[in-house]
């Protein structure tokens, strides 16, 4: 169970991340971008010797025993380091979220990546949801690739959850190389050929678990609302700071009404942050959820699009890191799902009734 937190825990616990994100995040990012995977393991292993990795889960499971609210901030400060970790600190929170009642110990350092089987899947359940085969195929899981566990999110509006080994009979994993964004959290396209249930979680099938998908699938998107925040106060901060010291024409281009506007839009958006509502003060409600994520990450892009144009032609050069956090707000923007997907979603929650915005 996780426990309220005061205002001053929670500041302890920005501290925390901010400080972990400049420190080891940030000096890494472009190797993480490139897709370096032994620096991804050596900050994996730092963040589960901190319970980055499984915070909303009890200290008997290795966990913090914190809430939701202390996961988003979290988030936020690790992606200002570097946005995919962070993603892969969400995706694992949030597999162990919805695997409820599954061995939730595991292995030190084991990663779990949470699959949300979206709209252009095609997945097929055969027989009982314990004993029976799940096939089919997911295109660009985030996260995935190089996961130990997989907890795969089936069935909107009343979805299932599935744990799967990444090791399992009848499951294959391919790195998805056009992956753009967020390459700390490396993408794959699974093909499942009668991945078959385990009733007593052998530890190699597809395991039916009674824990909370449509709550997982909440903080999906409560959380890369969080994450698409961090990116654009990493893209802001860097704009500034180069505005601030780049000289044209005799001055510092800060002073020039183009680059001072650009700057102006970024702090606004960040002024206005669009946010997370909670239902009862500690979980996220995922109509607002939604919304949340669909502003947040059309935010994100649009910061960081300015962030590449203050740098002028410098800003598309792999060197400065402004591109990279362009091409992070991007994929943030078309996951779970894309947002012109998501506006779907929430406009037919909001014809049936299924909780107002305001």
């Amino acid at each position: 169970m996780s426990q309220a937190t005061t205002a001053a825990e929670q500041s302890q616990i920005r501290a925390m991340a901010r400080e972990l994100a400049v420190r080891e995040l940030a000096p890494r990012a472009a190797a993480l971008d490139g897709r370096g995977q032994d620096e991804f393991a050596g900050c994996w292993r730092l963040l589960c010797e901190l319970g980055l990795d499984r915070m909303l889960l009890g200290e008997q499971h290795g966990g913090a025993g914190l809430g939701v609210a202390d996961l988003l901030v979290t988030l936020e400060e690790l992606a200002v380091g570097d946005g995919g970790v962070a993603m892969c600190v969400l995706l694992s929170n949030a597999a162990l979220a919805a695997a409820t009642g599954e061995r939730l110990a595991g292995a030190a350092g084991a990663r779990w990546a949470l699959v949300p089987a979206g709209p252009g899947a095609a997945l097929e359940v055969s027989g009982g949801r314990i004993s029976g085969r799940i096939s089919g195929r997911i295109a660009s899981a985030l996260g995935a690739h190089g996961a130990d566990r997989l907890v795969i999110v089936t069935g909107l509006p009343q979805p299932a959850a599935w744990t799967v080994a990444a090791g399992a009979p009848g499951l294959a994993l391919r790195r998805d190389v056009t992956q753009m964004g967020l390459r700390a959290a490396p993408a794959a396209s699974i093909e499942m050929t009668g991945v078959r249930g385990a009733a007593g979680g052998d530890g190699n099938g597809a395991v039916a678990v009674p824990g909370d998908p449509a709550g997982a699938l909440t903080l999906l998107y409560a959380g890369t609302a969080a994450i698409a925040r961090g990116i654009a106060r990493r893209a802001y901060e860097m704009a500034l700071g180069y505005a601030g010291t780049r000289r044209q024409g005799g001055v510092p281009i800060i002073e020039h009404d183009a680059v001072s506007d650009m700057l102006s839009a970024m702090a606004v958006r960040l002024a206005c942050w669009p946010p997370v509502a909670a239902g009862d003060g500690r979980e996220p409600v995922r109509v607002q959820a939604l919304a949340a994520k669909i502003a947040a990450t059309d935010a994100a892009v649009a910061t960081t699009t300015d962030a590449v144009q203050v740098f002028g032609g410098t800003g598309y050069m792999v060197q400065t890191g402004a591109e990279k956090l362009m091409r992070d707000a991007k994929y943030c923007q078309l996951f779970p799902e894309p947002n012109w997907v998501a506006h779907g979603q929430l406009m037919r929650s909001q014809r049936v009734g299924a909780g107002g915005l305001a």
